[in-house]
């Protein structure tokens, strides 16, 4: 089995990279990717590492990054995977992502503050890790039950968590325009593939929009991309079957991970995701070989 899609605490994860790379053991996983987002720290610690020591198997460097969808004004996930660190390192230093999460959080604030939900006024980013605003804000006001009411009267959706439902919902008070942060999808494949790397769609299912084969078959059709994250913890059969469907359609590579964050996605475990998921390597035996940078 393998995981290609797996948080560390460089991120929004709360297990460290030895914590992950036992874990992976303990699952019997065969090959796995640390896709920390917009980071690869981790990839600087297992440089430090006996990795054998810990898991038997193989690493691919990997990282999410988010982009912004012109076409369908939508902010999504690209996992890059034999990517050359180095190169990526760069990139992630050009970026300032707890400016951008700080501006997001006080816009969050004032709304809620607007309709009278409970929080603690002084909450903010903290800049000594990769935070993010929507989390922040989540974890703080679902520690006033009061506020599920509030919530629901003005049908903010928390489904699959705050993010996506009412941050990147256009339907909700919530709602941030995030086009004019981050990087434009042809702009990300070119730095993806000038670092040696194949750019996979991450988790087509997962964006709140009402024709999820349309953005992926567009995203195909127009930009370089080299795959689709086909497997994961919250699809359905059907939608499994779908997304294949488009990757044979497009001779696109599939992927698969759990998106294993630990505390923060508590019933997602890394290997099986929510005790559903048995990705075989089989699955993307048809790209790795093209991978020149495997840990093992």
């Amino acid at each position: 089995m393998i995981d290609l899609h797996i948080h560390s605490i460089y991120s929004d994860g709360s297990c460290t990279v030895q914590e992950i790379l036992q874990e992976a053991q303990k699952k019997k996983l065969e090959v796995i990717s640390i896709t920390d987002h917009d980071k690869v720290d981790a990839y600087k610690e297992l440089a430090t590492l006996n990795i054998k020591k810990y898991f038997s198997g193989k690493i691919i460097p990997g990282c999410e990054f988010k982009c912004y969808f012109k076409e369908h004004n939508l902010p999504i996930e690209i996992l890059g995977y034999g990517i050359n660190i180095e190169k990526i390192q760069e990139y992630s230093k050009e970026k300032n992502i707890a400016k951008i999460q700080d501006r997001y959080l006080q816009h969050l604030k004032k709304i809620g503050k607007q309709i009278g939900l409970h929080f603690d006024e002084n909450l903010k980013i903290d800049e000594k890790v990769t935070a993010y605003a929507s989390e922040t804000f989540q974890n703080e006001i679902l520690k006033h039950p009061e506020n599920k009411a509030i919530l629901e009267k003005h049908h903010v959706d928390m489904e699959p968590n705050f993010y996506r439902g009412a941050q990147c919902n256009k339907n909700s008070i919530f709602y941030i325009d995030e086009e004019q942060d981050f990087i434009k999808v042809d702009e990300l494949l070119e730095i993806i593939h000038d670092a040696n790397g194949l750019a996979f769609l991450a988790h087509p299912y997962i964006y709140k929009i009402d024709d999820t084969e349309k953005m992926v078959e567009d995203l195909a059709k127009k930009y370089k991309i080299d795959g689709i994250e086909c497997y994961y913890s919250t699809f359905s059969e059907e939608q499994i079957k779908t997304v294949v469907e488009i990757c044979n359609k497009y001779n696109l590579f599939c992927s698969g991970g759990s998106d294993f964050h630990g505390i923060p996605k508590p019933d997602t475990c890394i290997g099986t995701g929510k005790e559903n998921l048995r990705i075989e390597k089989k699955y993307i035996e048809n790209w790795i070989k093209n991978i020149s940078n495997i840990i093992d």
